[in-house]
């Protein structure tokens, strides 16, 4: 997975302020997004929601937030939303209060699931065991767990919960 990175800053309003690093392969400018509400961007309303959502519990609870959405271009984005304070070293706007930091943007290089790791994806996703998934495909369970372990290697993920999340945002299931 190619990973990248833009850190930014945030007023009270979510409203970009600032951007203090971004790698230079994003597909389009950040500075654009400055001084626009968080999710304005977007077209898809419920995605803009959620990640304000996000962002509304990180200052709440001042705890870091996550929040994964599809961006413009059909990229998967993950963003982490912290608090944090203002230093001077920063420039920004003396009536700039920053108050939420750093996102991580992810876009996932193409996975090329075989036939047979994505009937298994299916199956996963329908709550069977690798007991019943070899039962049912006639295979030793222990092919079921080497097939899992090289899902989870593709797709990059630890667990099931992974797996079955990208099933759902890559319309896998029946």
């Amino acid at each position: 997975m190619q990973n990248i990175h833009y850190v930014s800053a945030f007023d009270r309003r979510a409203r970009f302020v600032s951007f203090f690093q971004c790698s230079d392969s994003l597909q389009y400018d950040p500075n654009r997004l400055l001084g626009q509400t968080m999710g304005e961007h977007l077209n898809d309303q419920d995605q803009a929601r959620r990640i304000r959502a996000a962002f509304s519990e990180c200052l709440f609870t001042g705890e870091p937030q996550y929040c994964t959405w599809r961006g413009e271009y059909g990229e998967l984005l993950r963003a982490r939303f912290e608090t944090v304070e203002q230093h001077s070293d920063r420039h920004l706007h003396s009536d700039d209060e920053v108050v939420a930091i750093a996102i991580t943007f992810r876009l996932p290089e193409p996975i090329d699931l075989s036939d047979r790791e994505t009937e298994i994806v299916r199956m996963i996703c329908r709550d069977m065991s690798s007991a019943e998934i070899a039962e049912e495909l006639g295979v030793k369970s222990s092919t079921v767990e080497t097939h899992r372990q090289n899902i989870r290697q593709k797709l990059g993920v630890k667990g099931t919960a992974g797996i079955v999340l990208f099933a759902v945002q890559h319309g896998l299931l029946e």
